[in-house]
């Protein structure tokens, strides 16, 4: 089998994805770069960057027995387009930003003048490949508080009726070891934390807020550039617990995890966060925002808060790190072992491309 694979960027999960399809496929890669150099993410680059795309399928189409693409946005469009013309099927992976729109930040596919592009993608795919059911329909309750806001593709896409699949991601253990039962009072949270959109987008303020109920917590924030951290500090008004560090090398990610006794995620909008999964199955006790996959990965083996009230979240936490106990530990470290598997998402992406395919 010959697969095409059409992305924006490399990140952990979509490299993952080209080597689930590699195990039983030949992969031929191709990554829609509007970021390189100083063009940055343009109408412009975005075109520039569509006419060497057409190259690349005029030479690498025919033959093709499927089209897989992460994210729905303008890279996916004339894949989508060209795909249906040689009669190769598409699948089209979501995960966040091609899901869902917060119009108070500006944040999601739908909030630019690739909505267009983005909608077509999705009513023109063979197949949708969502990671958690509610990238399709979801009622956020947190991000604009107390308002509620309808969310997912069948809100920002009309008519939406393509086939999907929900194939969450996967997790190996072997890559996160439990850590230790015992461990200090510490919060952290992760993410790439350069800009204040996604700052904000993250809960990066209701963090630091909670923090300032529990001085005798210390709040880790990892992923803030250096040249940003006292930036940070300032905008937050981050008290003397509240530790800012910089990005990490994933590898070093499972010692930080190990040492943290509560891993929160406050996000007002997110996919299924890796993170979170990563650092439930190193033994954190699970905090989070009750939005789209976040409520979901968690299940009963942490806590869900309420609203992004500061002080309530600082209740929970604060319940979280006091009935943190080894069992508590092995059950959020058991959820991900057991419902967010690696290989189960390997096998029944496998199942679902060449079914599709077929």
């Amino acid at each position: 089998m010959r697969i095409l694979f059409v992305t924006q960027g490399f990140e952990s999960f979509v490299r993952e994805d080209v080597d689930h399809l590699r195990s039983f496929a030949d992969v031929e890669t191709f990554q829609f770069d509007v970021n390189k150099g100083s063009r940055g993410a343009s109408a412009l680059a975005v075109a520039s960057e569509a006419l060497r795309q057409r190259r690349w399928l005029a030479q690498h189409l025919p033959g093709a027995d499927a089209v897989y693409g992460w994210f729905a946005d303008s890279h996916m469009a004339l894949p989508t387009r060209a795909a249906a013309a040689a009669g190769v099927p598409v699948l089209v992976a979501i995960a966040g930003f091609d899901a869902i729109a917060l119009p108070e930040l500006g944040y999601g596919v739908y909030e630019s003048w690739r909505a267009p592009l983005a909608r077509y993608v999705l009513r023109n795919a063979t197949h949708v490949v969502p990671c958690d059911e509610t990238m399709i329909a979801h009622e956020n309750r947190y991000s604009a508080y107390p308002d509620r806001l309808a969310n997912g593709v069948r809100a920002h896409v009309p008519g939406f009726e393509t086939p999907y699949t929900v194939i969450p991601f996967g997790f190996d253990p072997s890559d996160w070891r439990l850590g230790p039962a015992e461990r200090p009072a510490v919060v952290c949270t992760v993410g790439h934390l350069g800009r204040e959109r996604v700052q904000r987008r993250k809960g990066l303020d209701v963090f630091v807020a909670a923090a300032r109920h529990l001085p005798d917590v210390t709040f880790q924030i990892v992923g803030v550039p250096d040249a940003d951290a006292e930036a940070v500090r300032q905008r937050y008004e981050a008290g003397a617990n509240v530790e800012i560090l910089p990005p990490r090398p994933r590898e070093e990610l499972a010692d930080l995890y190990a040492n943290a006794s509560v891993y929160a995620q406050l996000s007002r909008a997110e996919g299924q966060p890796n993170v979170l999964g990563e650092a439930m199955c190193s033994g954190c006790i699970p905090v989070g925002s009750p939005v789209f996959g976040i409520p979901g990965t968690i299940g009963d083996t942490g806590y869900v808060v309420e609203s992004p009230e500061p002080r309530h979240v600082a209740d929970v936490i604060y319940r979280a790190l006091h009935e943190a106990t080894p069992e508590r530990r092995a059950a959020a470290r058991n959820r991900v072992i057991e419902q967010y598997s690696r290989a189960a998402r390997r096998k029944r992406l496998r199942a679902l491309v060449e079914r599709v395919a077929a």
